[in-house]
């Protein structure tokens, strides 16, 4: 399967192609769930997924991250992987400034999904794990890459993208370390409920989180109640219900001459921009520069990297949210 392009009008826009099942990871041989953790003998992993199921034998050492944001997961419980895949931002190695201290002075490989994974490199790269959750696995790849080495794809439904918990838990699991990942998940969530704790304000204030353009068909992308705006509802927020057309992926596309009905309904709208030139286009758009908040100075843009950690929702990016952006809501909210 070819990954759409994360460069031009879509390079964030196919973050949303998926909300995946979940994944269920169990001590081989004693059938009990184990949710992110190895076997209480130390035993092998197994992990259901959509092409079955993959048995890690034993602590990997050698991982290929072959999806887009599964090198956060690696890194953040102590794994560097000997290869990367890049996604967009041009950052070395793919890796942001958020993982960049767990990666250290490792230079891995910088695999690329523009024309599909490349299964001759990985395989050359001798891994003896390969996790591609947010690669976009086909059955014939899946096929090709399990004869590498144990692969992880995605779980279900979702070709790309699966609720970050779920990645994070997987991940830690095949990693033998999901006692590690369940402490840095609720390190998350209790970054997030101090932040709320800290702004008492958010509480019911409706918030919507929105692309930073409008390239989307001349439209506004707007992320839905669920686990992308997860992050919203633990500060206090509360998001509103917006009518458009359902883009599949957990997220709406509101045409530019509706976006007022869709969109003041909102007490503050965050806009994932990366540079000021995306949010001064943004507001020389008239349908924008006439919104409620924009009136009312209760637009959030934010820079590359915040819209980078927001846009990778792992458990290294996460934190960033969770200290940039309360501030930010607070400003604007007055």
């Amino acid at each position: 399967m070819t990954a759409p392009t994360p460069t031009g009008p879509t390079r964030r826009g196919f973050l949303a192609l998926a909300a995946a099942a979940g994944v269920t990871a169990v001590a081989a041989g004693c059938g009990s769930e184990q949710s992110g953790s190895e076997g209480a003998d130390g035993g092998a992993v197994t992990v259901t997924h959509a092409f079955g199921e993959t048995t890690v034998a034993a602590p990997p050492t050698r991982v290929v991250s072959a999806g887009f944001t599964e090198a956060d997961d690696l890194l953040a419980v102590g794994i560097v992987p000997i290869a990367t895949t890049d996604w967009w931002g041009e950052q070395p190695y793919g890796v942001w400034p958020w993982a960049r201290s767990a990666l250290g002075p490792a230079q891995p490989e910088l695999l690329s999904l523009a024309d599909g994974i490349q299964v001759e490199r990985i395989a050359a790269l001798r891994p003896d794990l390969i996790v591609a959750i947010n690669a976009g696995v086909d059955a014939e790849t899946y096929r090709r890459l399990s004869e590498i080495a144990p692969t992880i794809p995605q779980a279900g439904r979702a070709a790309f993208f699966e609720p970050w918990r779920e990645q994070a838990s997987t991940i830690g699991a095949v990693a033998f370390q999901g006692p590690r990942m369940t402490e840095l998940i609720k390190t998350v969530d209790e970054g997030f409920s101090a932040a709320g704790t800290a702004h008492p304000s958010f509480t019911g204030t409706k918030a919507l989180l929105l692309g930073g353009s409008t390239d989307w068909e001349n439209s506004v992308r707007v992320s839905t109640e669920g686990w992308r705006t997860e992050f919203l509802t633990r500060l206090g927020f509360h998001i509103p219900k917006v009518d458009g057309t359902p883009a599949g992926d957990g997220r709406v596309l509101v045409p530019l001459d509706r976006i007022d009905g869709a969109l003041d309904g909102a007490d503050v709208l965050i806009w994932t921009t990366e540079s000021d030139e995306e949010r001064d286009r943004l507001l020389a758009v008239p349908q924008i520069a006439a919104l409620a908040a924009t009136k009312a100075g209760r637009n959030v843009f934010t820079d590359r990297e915040l819209a980078g950690a927001i846009a990778y929702s792992s458990v290294l990016s996460l934190p960033v949210v969770a200290d940039r952006l309360p501030p930010l809501l607070a400003a604007a909210l007055g």
